[in-house]
């Protein structure tokens, strides 16, 4: 698969941020704004749009800094409306990185040796340390915060901050694109505890407030919004990553890191200045992405917009479209889609997003045909990649329901659960996440049940090696021997098949 070749083909000019500062931008990679879809808009679209206009509404009638406040937020997103910004933890969208490379790109800089910031940049974070050590006694005003280090993190990040806001909303610095977009925007307090709310709070609802007015409406129409936001209490500091799909989804792309002199570690100052590298790159890369948008009353809005960034593979010799329908499971990165061939026919597939993903296992179990013929792997192959942070996989949409819909454990699909459980045993394997929704039931066209498959070989692994992730879900009733981190077991695939025979 060739992503380069289809989100930057173009690079960055030189004079990216000419119209607004002196210093020429660092040379990075273009990203380009999807395409309109060329599917019918639908009922599940107008839906998301009645949602996200709903929560814009809700976030706009309040005041950025009272809602802010750790009781109103609380109370807040005890509604239906909320930010998904995991707090509570509930309140979680997907990860951003699905939807735009802005934010996989920026991590991967930080955490490659490759990527260093320049001389100036360098250079540039020495004073940003000492000035973000000061004791402020004010944010604004001739020894506040703001005059202090505003002009520092402009130099660093190469951009002129502005000075505008919206109505409840006036941020610590903000920068715009010519056409309004929003690419960074700051929330400070001068020290932890301080300002009766957390910058990071009050970074996601500023960033929903900006992109909720009706100015920006035209440009919720065509993309994701995606924006970096810098939350700063004294002298910590964390860079999150925000959308807008039918709710704002605003999520950390770094944890809360000391910007000072660090005498525990002398490469703490390089580190410093590596993500501020990395950020100034980002920037550059949403100003070339958000660049070719212009509001325009005769450009349809994008449905593609809401889905993930990845629509194009080569697969195989071919090139592929992937047509984005519908996300199949709530909070899960399972999605309903259309694949369409530069030759042949369309078919429909399902697209998942895993964290860890068992080929083998699931090749094994389609060549008995007890799984969906797998298509592809992200992770395999010279040219594997992940999408935040997940393999992609690719398989051919069955249309059968699950056993979790069905109201017994019919014996053809007991039979064909034992023989996918015995092959993948004989080869030392476990399954691991043998449950009702995990069970296809496989069906004639009459509904008469002729079989089953297995699906999701995200844990699947070999017996005493392979573990349980750690977020393993504790409210439901595994075996004994089944915990966050504890190896995997062939017993555990038989004790789990016995719970199932109850149904």
């Amino acid at each position: 698969m060739d992503l380069v070749s289809k989100h930057w083909p173009n690079g960055f000019s030189n004079n990216v941020f000419s119209i607004i500062i002196n210093k020429s931008a660092a040379r990075g990679q273009s990203i380009k704004a999807s395409s309109a879809a060329t599917r019918d808009g639908g009922d599940d679209d107008y839906d998301e749009e009645k949602v996200q206009q709903r929560v814009i509404q809700a976030i706009g009638k309040r005041n950025t800094s009272t809602l802010a406040s750790h009781s109103k937020f609380k109370s807040f997103q005890a509604k239906e409306v909320m930010v998904l910004n995991g707090r509570p933890q509930e309140a979680v969208g997907l990860p951003i990185g699905l939807f735009h490379p802005v934010f996989d790109l920026f991590r991967e800089r930080i955490d490659s040796p490759s990527f260093s910031p320049t001389t100036y940049q360098l250079s540039n974070t020495l004073p940003l340390l000492t000035a973000s050590q000061y004791i402020y006694d004010q944010e604004t005003g001739p020894n506040g915060w703001i005059e202090g280090l505003q002009p520092l993190l402009s130099d660093l990040l190469d951009l002129a901050f502005q000075n505008s806001g919206t109505t409840g909303t006036r941020s610590d610095g903000i920068f715009q694109g010519r056409n309004g977009a929003y690419h960074l925007i700051i929330e400070a307090k001068n020290e932890i505890g301080t300002g009766g709310s957390d910058p990071s709070v009050q970074g996601a609802i500023a960033y929903s407030n900006y992109w909720g007015i009706p100015e920006r409406e035209w440009l919720r129409q065509r993309c994701c919004c995606p924006s970096m936001i810098l939350a700063i209490a004294g002298p910590w500091m964390c860079i999150l990553g925000g959308i807008m799909l039918n709710h704002p989804v605003v999520q950390p792309l770094t944890p809360f890191f000391f910007v000072g002199n660090n005498p525990y570690s002398s490469s703490h100052t390089h580190f410093v200045a590596k993500v501020f590298a990395s950020l100034a790159q980002s920037l550059s890369e949403l100003w070339t992405f958000y660049e070719p948008f212009k509001k325009s009353s005769d450009i349809p809005r994008n449905l593609e917009r809401c889905s993930p960034h990845i629509q194009e593979l080569t697969i195989g010799d071919q090139r592929v479209t992937i047509q984005y329908k519908a996300q199949i499971k709530p909070k899960k990165p399972i999605f309903r889609a259309v694949a369409r061939p530069e030759d042949g026919e369309n078919y429909k597939i399902v697209v998942k997003f895993a964290e860890s993903y068992n080929a083998a296992a699931h090749r094994l179990l389609e060549k008995m045909e007890l799984a969906p013929q797998l298509i592809f792997v992200s992770s395999e192959g010279p040219k594997a990649f992940k999408v935040a942070d997940r393999i992609m996989v690719v398989m051919k949409e069955m249309p059968y329901r699950d056993l979790s819909d069905a109201q017994s454990f019919p014996d053809c699909v007991q039979k064909d659960v034992m023989r996918a459980l015995d092959a993948l045993h004989q080869q030392n394997l476990v399954f691991g996440d043998l449950r009702p929704p995990n069970i296809l039931v496989m069906e004639t066209e009459q509904g008469q049940e002729t079989g089953g498959m297995l699906v999701d070989f995200d844990w699947c692994g070999m017996a005493g090696q392979a573990t349980y992730p750690y977020d393993i879900n504790p409210t439901i009733e595994w075996p004994e021997g089944v915990g966050p981190g504890l190896p995997l077991q062939k017993e555990h695939d038989t004790k789990m098949f016995r719970q199932l025979l109850s149904i």
